[in-house]
């Protein structure tokens, strides 16, 4: 309970702290049972308000954030329905921008090259890049 008034947690979350404690796997199983019965613990919304909270912060890419969220212990398919109905709502396009204005202001980088290095690592594919960099590059031509 501490843990989970602490932040959300996932369910893979909680069974590795409890196995960490040295719970036995059976009274892991039950007090996981117990917390979702009680609806203290559930991915599919876990992977929702994360998701929120995690590109507020940092804009990325549905490669980055579907790995990132894979990391939180997030089961596949929360994870692929949770970044494909995120990509619905928000466009890949527009969070890519806002990281190229954040990026042009805070580091006063003068080269596309890197903008789209910082844009890959974010986990934009290169149409969303060509397409982000696109009007920069024929501002430099």
């Amino acid at each position: 309970m501490r843990a989970l008034a602490r932040s959300d947690r996932t369910k893979a979350q909680i069974e590795w702290l409890l196995a960490a404690k040295g719970a036995s796997p059976s009274a892991a199983r039950a007090a996981i049972k117990r917390l979702m019965s009680l609806k203290y613990l559930d991915d599919a919304a876990f992977a929702v308000r994360w998701v929120e909270r995690r590109l507020a912060r940092m804009p990325m890419g549905r490669a980055r954030l579907h790995e990132e969220l894979r990391a939180t212990g997030c089961p596949e398919q929360i994870v692929q329905t949770t970044v494909r109905a995120t990509y619905r709502k928000v466009s890949e396009e527009d969070l890519a921008q806002q990281v190229v204005t954040i990026a042009g202001q805070s580091h006063s980088m003068h080269t596309l090259g890197r903008l789209a290095r910082i844009l890959s690592q974010r986990g934009f594919d290169e149409d969303t890049i060509e397409t982000v960099l696109g009007p920069l590059l024929r501002e430099e031509s």
